[in-house]
């Protein structure tokens, strides 16, 4: 009960007089003389008629505010729960997996939903189905579900649990590890799978994986390792890769050392065909060295010569370069002709993608080929070789969204230009993004990159939300000080800006839509390699960038031609090598490169970022 005070109050007239308990905030407790209660009566129903009035009123606005702070209805703001397993179910050793249905609940979880795959989980606790078989699928379950450290612990104890269940989790942390970009532990890790393998049989193209996972791996990770390892054969095996990475002289220097007939797990296969000679006697490039594409062609020209001197100091045994100008000829053809005709036994080029398409209809190609871009008409299984080299921006979409699965985004937005090169990326990306379980909750195209902040606004869904506030400050004519909230349902955002003046008009636009704390992943078109203030707007964003841009070296806008031609003479220096094996073989100067079935060059670049003026490679995990 409030604390009381007795007053005695002199009135002014004899008939007010009256004695009130009252409380120390000064609010009577006790009605007045009977003489002034209706007075005080109407004049307290009068009062409690506009503090009600009030309190109505801010009521409203508070109501409205909520909504206001709340995602607009029109998107589903739901994201599912965290799935991290049942902890009642417990793996018995012994128990065998079922694999068809631990693949049968992944398929489902892929073609229709976690929901769907969850209800197909339930389904086989209910008809009985035992229980390493159900943990292991909420190993996958977690996984898919972005839960990427809960499905790490969920695979620990099912190992802990059911011996029998080893192999199923090495697998999984395996390929987990590559989705994660973790090269060294996904080695090791597969490693561990070998020498758990019976009588140390392995996949035949395990010792090829092997090799791929370390040549991904920074150096300095190896070099820390040998140090470290108590494993006299894997340090035997880092001791290889990194006299691999010195070339072909110091490898044959290994190679030919007593350690390689204890080696094991075996050498790669496609290793006896590096060699520290030159594969080739003339390459020819087809370049374009006059028109709108003059620099570009002089770009790559510069990089191929700067390759070839570091890979043949000695004159004596550096291969013949000539440069054909492909202006100077009525078609691409006549061009390759020439080639040809001056005794070239390698041609790299031509450039643009219409002259490929040409190139490739022509009925005879004798020489070996290495195309600066692509076309569907070449065929692995053609008479001609060749391999199709270039930097896909489509290529780095694919990448972009395997980095943002393997660090646990499923729910993404994509912002891309409506152009042709924009629905390209966008393809590429939803195909890649979609196959590996994620999903799209949102897609804005934009005609204008100048006028995107409404169109953003309505996708992000803050826009809705800060009309409402106006809306609300219109009708009471009152400052609101609020800000409206965003839709929830997404963990990160796609980014596909094609050049960096867009990137740098629409990343503040994403944080002035209070998405600051939400990743924010692009490929290497935002970045030009110069060193520039206003990438600070770019802080924190992460794109895919070929080593060529990235500190020690310094990149330019022409710095990744200068590698496209350096590292196509890396290609035809290799060509045999490639040709062995689909797996990654060489870390280039555009990206660590692999050739594909069909013929293609596949290029993987490094998770970067921007700090302030300059760009920085994202860290190492």
């Amino acid at each position: 009960m409030p604390s009381q005070v007795l007053l005695r109050v002199r009135p002014l007239r004899p008939s007010w007089r009256y004695t009130a308990a009252m409380s120390s905030s000064g609010h009577p407790l006790q009605s007045l003389s009977a003489m002034r209660a209706a007075a005080v009566r109407a004049s307290d129903a009068h009062a409690k008629a506009i503090r009600l009035s009030r309190v109505s009123a801010i009521a409203i606005i508070l109501t409205i505010l909520a909504n206001c702070a709340s995602a607009p209805p029109e998107h589903d703001n739901t994201l599912p729960p965290a799935h991290s397993g049942d902890p009642l179910v417990v793996a018995m050793e012994g128990d065998e997996l079922d694999l068809t249905a631990i693949e049968r609940v992944t398929r489902i979880a892929h073609s229709e939903s976690l929901m769907h795959a969850r209800h197909e989980r339930n389904r086989l606790l209910a008809s009985g189905i035992d229980s390493s078989t159900l943990a292991a699928i909420d190993t996958r379950l977690a996984w898919l579900g972005g839960d990427v450290h809960g499905s790490a612990a969920l695979l620990d104890r099912l190992a802990q649990d059911n011996a029998a269940s080893i192999d199923f989790v090495l697998r999984d942390q395996e390929r987990y590890s590559v989705a994660e970009g973790k090269w060294l532990e996904a080695a090791e890790t597969l490693l561990t799978r070998i020498a758990n393998s019976p009588d140390g049989r392995v996949e035949k193209q395990t010792s090829a994986r092997l090799f791929a996972y370390l040549l991904r791996t920074d150096e300095k990770q190896l070099r820390s390792r040998m140090r470290t390892t108590a494993d006299a054969q894997w340090r035997e095996w880092l001791a290889m890769h990194l006299a691999y990475r010195q070339g072909g002289a110091e490898l044959n220097r290994w190679l030919s050392s007593a350690s390689l007939k204890s080696l094991a797990p075996e050498a790669p296969h496609h290793l006896d065909f590096v060699s520290e000679l030159n594969t080739i006697d003339h390459v020819a490039l087809l370049l374009p060295l006059e028109g709108p594409l003059a620099n570009a062609g002089e770009a790559i020209v510069s990089g191929a010569i700067d390759q070839l001197y570091s890979m043949f100091p000695d004159p004596s045994r550096r291969p013949t370069l000539t440069t054909i100008d492909t202006q100077q000829y009525p078609d691409i053809t006549m061009a390759y002709k020439a080639a040809v005709e001056q005794g070239s036994d390698m041609v790299i080029g031509p450039l643009t993608k219409a002259n490929v398409a040409v190139l490739a209809d022509a009925t005879r190609k004798p020489v070996p080929l290495i195309t600066l871009n692509h076309s569907d008409k070449f065929s692995a299984d053609g008479v001609t070789p060749w391999l199709s080299f270039s930097l896909s921006p489509e290529d780095e979409a694919r990448q972009t969204s395997d980095v943002a699965f393997g660090q646990g985004c499923r729910n993404a937005i994509v912002i891309a230009m409506n152009s042709e090169r924009g629905q390209r990326l966008l393809g590429s990306l939803k195909a890649s993004w979609q196959s590996q379980g994620g999903s799209l909750r949102g897609i804005l195209l934009v005609d204008d990159a100048n006028n995107t902040n409404e169109a953003m606004g309505k996708l992000l869904g803050s826009g809705s939300s800060d009309k409402r506030i106006s809306d609300v400050e219109r009708a009471f004519d009152l400052p609101v000080d609020s800000r409206g909230r965003g839709r929830t349902d997404f963990e990160c955002i796609f980014m596909l800006a094609p050049d960096p003046a867009t990137a740098r008009t629409w990343r503040p636009l994403l944080v002035f839509h209070m998405t600051g704390d939400i990743p924010v992943y692009a490929t290497s078109a935002i970045n030009d390699g110069l060193t520039d203030t206003r990438n600070r707007d770019l802080n924190g964003v992460r794109f895919v960038e070929a080593p060529a841009m990235l500190p020690p070296q310094k990149g330019d806008r022409l710095g990744r031609l200068k590698a496209l031609g350096g590292d196509a003479l890396l290609l035809a220096q290799h060509w045999q090598q490639l040709h062995k094996t689909e797996q990654w073989v060489i870390r280039g100067q555009t990206g660590v490169l692999r050739r594909r079935r069909d013929g293609s060059i596949e290029r993987a670049l490094e998770l970067s970022t921007f700090d302030g003026a300059e760009v920085k490679r994202w860290p190492l995990q």
